[in-house]
């Protein structure tokens, strides 16, 4: 025989009752446990502040990790609680340009709260925006952010809309499925989540009336089921790691995609309009709920919007040896290092100001000097911490003095030490140097290398004298080193230079008999004439020798009128019965030595007498003026120019010429008037050398 109602109601207490007591003593996991496994993020300093509503349990929490101070947002801990962090005007989404926000979360593995929801809002009531609740306890299920269904009669979705966060949109990261509580028997503030049935993550606008749809009627009180964009369901987000969230922001497409854990990306169109007209400084932030199952939700930003771009770079130069050190390089002990730091401000609304550095100092070099240049020429000294040479300090920490903007662009902070004098090799590992201000923080990456202990190698070359033109030059020599150790050519090379300019390193073959140099200088890398290749060997672990000079010469060029003018005039003259002078229009007469010698060349001209076509003779000739002498142009050569030039190198003797010096036709007045025409042969030689 069945229960009365009454004896049911008695029954499904117990029930409930028994739920609710095995709810209440699930262990929390320790507050140090989960911070001291929170990832590496950023200082929130000023950037986030709690929302200004009643009963926020929302808060911020320094821990350190590895000397960097940065925050843990925590937002519930504890039952029937709601909490907010909203960005201040610092720290605002500009969604009128590309944006990227990043950050780890973690909601336990044994207790699990309501989940949490990254929102862009406009509410009016900005940093004190949350879901309205009026007097009634939290209703998990709307995150703080979505509408709070507390009706069971028939009600319109905008009634509900109106309760939700306005002018907004959320990403929900939701860990609790609401699908009607305890055998689905309650589902006032509990039904969101019917179609859902694992824990998923998906996007909707809450303000929206048609984010919710009305259930129920007939034969059950009426609820709301929220419609869910963009769903990714069946997530494992409550197994007590920390995942990490990704989204950005494409803003010529409106288009905002987000993915978890490298997993799948999803992406969804964003209609800005809801944010109203200004969506150049969208607050934004977190909000969560915990009903009765008290476990912290906790996040880590590790990326935020960027109303600034920032860059920063590191080179590491060798200054004894003069260059660069790279990824795995080796140094020599004693060798002098500057790290230079550079940091760039590229574009923004704001400045990057109270920029913090942290700086590594590896052990193995001891820095003795370090600076800031800034863009505007302005300097500061730097401080590095005592070195008592019995103990390391691990990092250098400054706060740069200047703030960086478009008129402030740059920072150059330069450290110089000295490499350790080791008597083995010693490995200097990476690092990272952070640099972080407000609105934003960047890191680069140190290189690793190794110093070596101060061994030399010694390079000896063949006597080279000289190629012909197009020919290779054939390098040979011997590399031995100082230490008289055995040694094999693996990593072992020739780095040379052809009259200053570098070439392609050799390597050594492990073919060739240890230590054997035998290479080709293409004829390409040659000049006509003397050459200087400077050579200098370098070991596996970047001994060097000194640099060793030899000196080639190439021969086989010509001696050429690279361009002589086949035709020219002289300026017209007018007859007036006296003597008239006139000089050539247009002439070009071009030489150029590609023989390699060393001898100078000699150009000399004859001329033919100017005649007109009818066979008149004129009445005066051409000579060539050398200051103030005249040297009349006939059958017996003229010297015009006498010059010693490098090879390759164009000599223009007309445009060396000047109005006392050059050729020169000078009539008698005599001079009958006509077209006169001769011809010049242009004669060039080498000059003995004496």
């Amino acid at each position: 025989m069945g229960a009365t109602l009454g004896e049911r109601s008695k029954v499904l207490g117990l029930l409930l009752g028994l739920f609710v007591c095995l709810g209440a003593v699930i262990p929390l996991v320790s507050k140090a446990d989960v911070f001291d496994t929170a990832p590496a993020g950023l200082n929130l300093e000023g950037l986030f502040e709690p929302g200004k509503f009643d009963r926020n349990s929302a808060t911020m929490q320094t821990v350190s990790k590895n000397g960097h101070s940065q925050h843990v947002i925590e937002l519930t801990n504890d039952d029937n609680q709601v909490g907010a962090m909203w960005s201040p005007p610092v720290n605002r989404f500009n969604m009128r340009v590309d944006n990227q926000v990043s950050m780890w979360v973690n909601f336990g593995d044994k207790a699990v709260s309501e989940g949490l929801a990254v929102v862009l809002q406009n509410d009016p009531r900005k940093m004190s925006a949350i879901s309205r609740y009026g007097k009634k306890s939290i209703i998990g299920e709307n995150l703080g952010v979505y509408g709070t269904d507390t009706y069971t009669r028939r009600t319109a979705p905008a009634t509900i809309a109106k309760t939700a966060i306005q002018k907004s949109w959320a990403l929900e990261l939701d860990t609790k499925v609401n699908d009607g509580g305890f055998w689905g028997l309650y589902p006032r503030g509990n039904s969101f989540d019917e179609k859902p049935k694992k824990m998923h993550m998906a996007a909707s606008y809450p303000a929206s009336p048609d984010t919710y749809t009305q259930r129920g009627g007939l034969t059950s009180s009426y609820r709301f089921e929220q419609n869910h964009g963009s769903i990714a369901d069946k997530l494992p987000l409550a197994d007590g790691n920390w995942h990490h969230l990704v989204l950005k922001w494409v803003a010529s497409k409106q288009i905002m995609s987000y993915t978890l854990d490298q997993g799948p990306t999803r992406m969804t169109t964003i209609d800005t309009t809801v944010f109203g007209k200004d969506i150049r400084n969208v607050t934004w932030g977190l909000t969560s709920t915990a009903t009765t199952a008290n476990a912290r939700t906790l996040v880590v930003f590790d990326r935020l919007p960027q109303p600034i771009e920032i860059e920063s770079d590191l080179n590491v130069t060798n200054l004894t040896q003069e260059r660069t050190v790279h990824e795995g390089d080796w140094v020599h002990g004693g060798d002098e290092l500057e790290y230079e730091y550079v940091l760039s401000y590229l574009n923004g609304d704001n400045e990057w100001q109270q920029v913090k550095a942290s700086l590594p100092l590896p052990e193995q070099v001891h820095f003795s000097h370090a600076k800031i240049r800034y863009a505007d020429g302005t300097e500061e000294e730097i401080n590095l911490p005592a070195d008592d040479n019995e103990s390391s300090v691990a990092r250098l920490q400054h706060d740069l003095q200047r703030t960086l903007s478009m008129k402030n662009p740059h920072a150059y902070i330069t450290l110089i030490g000295e490499a350790a004098k080791v008597d083995r090799d010693t490995f200097v590992d990476d690092d990272m140097s952070y640099f972080e201000g407000h609105e934003m923080k960047t890191a680069t990456a140190t290189p690793h290398f190794t110093i070596t202990t101060n061994k030399t190698v010694n390079l000896t070359i063949e006597p080279l004298t000289q190629v012909k033109k197009g020919e290779p030059v054939i390098i040979k020599g011997q590399i031995k080193l100082n230490d008289g150790l055995d040694f094999d050519n693996d990593g072992m090379r020739i780095e040379y230079r052809v009259n200053g300019e570098a070439g392609e390193d050799y390597q050594l073959s492990m073919d060739d008999p240890v230590g054997y140099v035998e290479f080709e200088v293409d004829a390409e890398e040659l000049q006509i004439g003397e050459n200087q290749i400077t050579l200098r060997a370098h070991s596996k672990d970047n001994a060097y020798s000194e640099p060793v000079t030899v000196t080639v010469t190439v021969i086989g060029g010509e001696l050429q009128l690279k361009k002589v003018s086949t035709e020219s005039v002289f300026a017209p003259i007018k007859l007036t019965g006296t003597a008239q002078v006139s000089r050539p229009e247009g002439l070009e007469v071009v030489v150029n030595d590609d023989t390699g010698s060393k001898a100078a060349w000699r150009l000399e001209a004859t001329a033919t007498p100017l005649v007109t076509n009818q066979g008149r003779t004129l009445a005066g000739n051409l000579y060539y003026q050398d200051g103030a002498k005249l040297t009349m142009l006939g059958e017996d050569a003229v010297e015009i120019a006498r010059q010693k030039t490098a090879p390759g190198i164009d000599y223009d003797v007309t445009a060396h010429w000047s109005s006392q010096q050059g050729l020169v036709l000078k009539t008698t007045p005599a001079a009958v008037p006509g077209s006169y025409q001769g011809t010049i042969t242009w004669h060039l030689s080498t000059v003995p050398e004496e």
